[in-house]
Formats: structure tokens, sequence, C-alpha cells
């Protein structure tokens, strides 16, 4: 039975890998990319960001699927917001459909996390 492993990493484009004719079941693994770290106000610096999600699916049915091509649009993590009074958050790592977290939310106007 055929086997192939594929790594796909955030690069802003559509990524493809063809299914090997033969192939029976897939195994999914998918981490989700981290939290930009806060920027720092009047209380001290910024704390990190929280670390991805990660989900799994075993054993997927991929009989009627012989020798297609499988399609990935992977979405980064999140940039750092800015230190200051008024300052934005970060922003994410948005994927090419669209599907990804917020952007990370402003300071207040004394420089005070919003």
């Amino acid at each position: 039975m055929p086997s192939f492993i594929n790594t796909f990493q955030y690069t802003g484009l559509l990524q493809q890998a063809i299914i090997p004719a033969g192939t029976t079941h897939m195994d999914v693994y998918l981490w989700g990319g981290a939290g930009g770290g806060g920027g720092g106000d009047r209380s001290g610096p910024g704390r990190p960001g929280a670390s991805g999600h990660f989900v799994s699916a075993t054993n997927i049915d991929l009989t009627s699927y012989k020798g297609s091509t499988l399609t990935v649009a992977v979405g980064g993590g999140g940039s750092g917001g800015s230190t200051g009074g008024g300052a934005p958050g970060g922003n994410n790592g948005r994927s090419i459909t669209g599907y990804s977290g917020g952007i990370g939310g402003h300071s207040g106007p004394s420089g005070y996390s919003g």
C-alpha cells in the first residue's frame, strides 16, 4: 500500500499534493498558528501569544479519490501588537480561503491594554 507524508507551512499561496493511486486512507494532523505577543503598556511589557490549537483525523477513506489532488490553504500565526497609547493589536496570518482567527485588541488611549 503506497504511503506519503507532506508537511505544509504558511506561504500565502495554495499548496498541493497528489494522492498516489492505490492510497486508501489518510491521517491528517493540523496545528493552528500561535497568537502574536501583546505590545507593552504602562503596566509593563506585553505578554506572549497563546500557542496554536491541535486537531487530528485518522483513517479518512480515500478509495474514491485515487490520483486526485489535495489542495491546502495554510494560515499563519498572528503578529505582535504595538506598544503605546492607542496602539493597534496584531494581525493574523490569514489563509487564502479567509478561514483564520481575528485581529488582536487595541490598547486603550492612555497606553493600557485594551
